[in-house]
């Protein structure tokens, strides 16, 4: 699934919660915290690093993880007030 992209079917929140530790685990390694899943599927984490490198970053892990495409935003945006803990 590397070369997912967002055409591509989106991962639901059930698909990532199914994969819980790893999703943990993999934010924890390029240094996104409290990594949470909105109802739609979107994982919301906190990142101290400027720009979108994390989060690409973190993207492209999970989706190869999950195999589907993981949509993934920070907190510090629009929409990320409903997102739970995984």
């Amino acid at each position: 699934m590397a070369k997912a992209t967002t055409a591509d079917r989106k991962s639901s929140a059930a698909d990532v919660r199914a994969h819980a530790a790893d999703v943990r685990r993999i934010a924890a390694q390029i240094g996104a915290g409290e990594p949470r899943v909105r109802p739609d599927g979107t994982v919301v984490v906190h990142s101290e690093q400027p720009g979108y490198r994390d989060v690409v970053v973190l993207s492209q892990r999970l989706t190869d993880v999950v195999g589907w495409y993981v949509h993934v935003i920070t907190y510090d945006v629009l929409g990320a007030d409903d997102a739970a803990p995984v």
